[in-house]
């Protein structure tokens, strides 16, 4: 049940979850007095074909595990059983006032906005609030995009999911990247390789 209130929804594959995504949602929270984030994990993302998408029960273990003893971060399965997985569906299931749904994202997402389902009309539908990430700029972002969202700093972690599974499957460290129980989780599993 989401509370009533300022609420985030930050959503992703969170394949794996790491700590830019973390603090993404705690630098929301705090910059825009939510009363928590849920994070929710995509079943079918429309643009994640370069690779083969872990399964959902093991993206949701990584995220609570991630997120495990965190008051303000919560993991959601929110999304439709069927079909590709849109922003905009989501919004509208959720049925919420905008102006208590912030729907969080990175610069790196707000640069893809244009290619979404509908997002003039999910900027209409939540208050759009996207962090800041090194190597994203802004510039190349429609400019009503860009004055119907709210950018707030975060700080910068050059972290990404692709990174991160590279190097599990490449035997490199991952320590310190993401959550260590997740890590674990990744390790013990063989999730990537």
């Amino acid at each position: 049940m989401i509370p009533k209130g300022r609420v985030g929804i930050l959503g992703g594959t969170f394949d794996p979850p790491h700590f830019g995504h973390l603090v993404l949602a705690q630098e929301a929270v705090d910059r825009f007095d939510l009363l928590k984030v849920l994070f929710v994990p995509t079943r079918r993302p429309p643009h994640k074909q370069s690779h083969r998408l872990t399964p959902l029960g093991k993206r949701l273990r990584m995220l609570q595990l991630s997120v495990a003893g965190e008051d303000s971060f919560e993991v959601a399965d929110l999304e439709s059983t069927t079909g590709y997985s849109y922003t905009v569906d989501l919004l509208q299931a959720l049925d919420r006032p905008a102006e208590d749904t912030f729907f969080v994202m990175g610069m790196d997402a707000l640069l893809e906005l244009d290619t979404w389902k509908q997002p003039d009309r999910l900027l209409g539908m939540a208050s759009v609030v996207v962090g800041t990430r090194p190597g994203y700029d802004p510039e190349g972002v429609r400019r009503e995009f860009v004055e119907s969202v709210r950018i707030f700093e975060i700080p910068g972690l050059w972290i990404s999911s692709t990174q991160v599974r590279e190097r599990f499957a490449l035997g490199r460290p991952t320590k310190y990247l993401i959550p260590e129980s997740a890590r674990t989780f990744i390790l013990r599993e063989a999730i990537y390789g």
